[in-house]
C-alpha cells in the first residue's frame, strides 16, 4: 500500500495558485523546537488542508511541496489557510533548511534592507538534538500492554514486565473484539532524552503504578466488561507519609494516581525534594495541570533542580500556563545550561514578556552558541519592540545571516 498524501476534504485541487505566486511573509515559532510556522501570501480554499510526511507518494502535489522535500532534514508538510508548517528531524540544522525554504518558495520582502547584526558560532553541540520524544502506552482495557516512542529515528517499542502479558492473555480470552479494543494512549507531556533510557525509565515507572494487586483487579474487571470507579483511577488525597515510604516504586505509585489541585501543593512540594528523577518530573508536571498562580514559587523551585529533564518539564509548564509574574524567574532560565530550556525560556518572552525582558534578551543573544534558541531570542525582542508587523524581519535576518556566514 502507497503512503498517499493525507487530505481533510475529499476532493482537492492540486492546482494551487500559491505554487507559482505565493511567497513567504513571515516566519513564527511553535511549540516545538522542530517546526516552523511559515505565513504565507496566499490562501487555500475553505475547508481544505494538505498534510504531507517525507516518505508520502508525491505524484499528484504541488511543485513546491515536490521541491520542499528536496531539502535535507524536512519530515513533514502541513498546509492550511494561509500558513504552511514545516517539521525537521531533530538532528537537522534550521540555518541549513531555512534559506532553502526561502529560495523556493520566495519572499514578499526586500533583499535590499536585510541587515544582519547576528553572527553564527560554530558549536560542538550542533548535531546534537533536541531529544523530543513522545511517549505511547498501548493499552487493553486500562491494561497496559506495551510502550512505544516515537522520535526523530521513528519508533521504539518496549515490552513491559512477563505479568502484564499474562494479564492480557487471561482478560482477553474472551473478548473477540480484542484486537479492535486495543489502542494507543499519547501520555500528556513530552519527554527528552535518548530513547533507551526513557524507554526503560518508562516501563519502570509502569510497572510501579500498576503493581500485581492491581493488575489482577484490572483483569477481573476486563473480564466483566467493567471501568475502574473513578475513585480507583485517580486519588483526591495523598499521604506525606507515603511520599516518605522507602520504596520508590510506592511513592512514584501514588502519585501517578493523584488528580492535582491547589491543595496539593505540600505535596508536590515534597515530591520535588525526592531523590527519584522521575517522581520529581511528575510532580513538576502536575504543576502545570493546576491552573492556579500559587503554582509558580514550586514551578521556580523545579526550574533549579539538577535534572535537565524535571527543568525541561518546569520550563514546559511556565510555558503553558503563561503568568506574566513568572517573567523574572524565566528570564533567569536564559543561562540554563540546557538548550532545550533556554530556548523554552525565549519561547515563554515571545508569548508573554514585555520591555522589562529586553535587556536580558540582548545579553543572552551575545552568548547564545544555538541557532534556534538565538532565532526565539531575537523574535522575542522583535514582537516586544516592534510588536507583530517585525516577524518578516526575523526571516530575513536568520536566513541572510547563514548565507553570510
Amino acid at each position: 500500500m502507497r503512503n498517499d498524501i493525507i487530505f481533510d476534504t475529499i476532493a482537492y485541487d492540486y492546482t494551487i495558485k500559491g505554487d507559482v505566486n505565493m511567497k513567504i511573509v513571515s516566519i513564527e515559532p511553535t511549540p516545538s523546537p522542530h517546526s516552523m510556522k511559515i505565513n504565507v501570501n496566499e490562501e487555500l480554499p475553505d475547508g481544505e488542508t494538505l498534510n504531507v510526511k517525507k516518505g508520502d507518494d508525491l505524484t499528484d502535489a504541488p511543485s513546491y511541496i515536490k521541491e520542499l522535500f528536496t531539502i535535507e532534514g524536512i519530515i513533514n508538510i502541513y498546509r492550511v489557510v494561509d500558513f504552511i508548517t514545516i517539521a525537521r528531524q531533530p538532528r537537522a540544522r534550521w540555518e541549513d533548511i531555512l534559506p532553502a525554504v526561502r529560495d523556493i518558495i520566495g519572499t514578499t520582502e526586500n533583499e535590499d534592507d536585510l541587515q544582519i547584526d547576528i553572527p553564527l558560532t560554530d558549536n560542538d553541540e550542533a548535531d546534537d538534538a533536541f531529544g523530543e520524544v513522545k511517549v505511547f502506552i498501548q493499552m487493553f482495557r486500562n491494561i497496559p500492554m506495551q510502550v512505544k516512542l516515537e522520535n526523530e529515528d521513528g519508533e521504539h517499542r518496549f515490552g513491559l514486565p512477563e505479568r502484564f502479558s499474562h494479564a492480557i492473555m487471561t482478560a482477553s480470552t474472551e473478548v473477540p473484539t480484542f484486537i479492535m479494543e486495543r489502542k494507543w494512549v499519547e501520555q500528556s507531556h513530552v519527554r527528552y532524552g535518548e530513547p533507551d533510557d526513557i524507554g526503560n525509565e518508562v516501563v519502570e515507572e509502569i510497572a510501579a503504578s500498576y503493581d500485581e494487586e492491581r493488575v489482577n483487579h484490572l483483569v477481573e474487571l476486563a473480564i466483566q466488561d467493567k471501568q475502574e470507579s473513578e475513585s480507583e483511577t485517580k486519588y483526591t488525597s495523598i499521604s506525606l507519609d507515603t511520599l516518605d515510604d522507602p520504596d520508590w516504586r510506592v511513592r512514584y505509585a501514588a502519585l501517578d494516581r493523584l488528580d492535582p489541585n491547589v491543595e496539593h501543593l505540600e505535596a508536590l512540594d515534597k515530591a520535588l525534594d525526592d531523590s527519584r528523577s522521575s517522581i520529581r518530573r511528575l510532580a513538576a508536571a502536575y504543576l502545570g495541570m493546576i491552573e492556579d498562580k500559587r503554582v509558580l514559587p514550586y514551578i521556580y523551585k523545579a526550574l533549579k533542580d539538577k535534572s535537565a529533564n524535571v527543568r525541561r518539564t518546569a520550563g514546559d509548564c511556565a510555558s503553558d500556563l503563561g503568568y506574566t509574574e513568572a517573567t523574572e524567574e524565566m528570564i533567569k532560565t536564559l543561562k540554563d545550561d540546557n538548550r532545550i530550556v533556554r530556548w523554552r525560556a525565549a519561547m515563554f518572552l515571545f508569548e508573554v514578556g514585555d520591555e522589562s525582558s529586553v535587556p536580558a534578551l540582548e545579553e543572552a543573544l551575545k552568548e547564545e552558541p544555538e541557532f534556534e534558541v538565538r532565532m526565539q531570542i531575537n523574535m522575542a525582542l522583535e514582537r516586544i519592540k516592534g510588536g507583530e508587523e517585525a516577524k518578516g524581519s526575523i526571516w530575513a535576518q536568520m536566513t541572510e545571516a547563514t548565507k553570510k556566514d
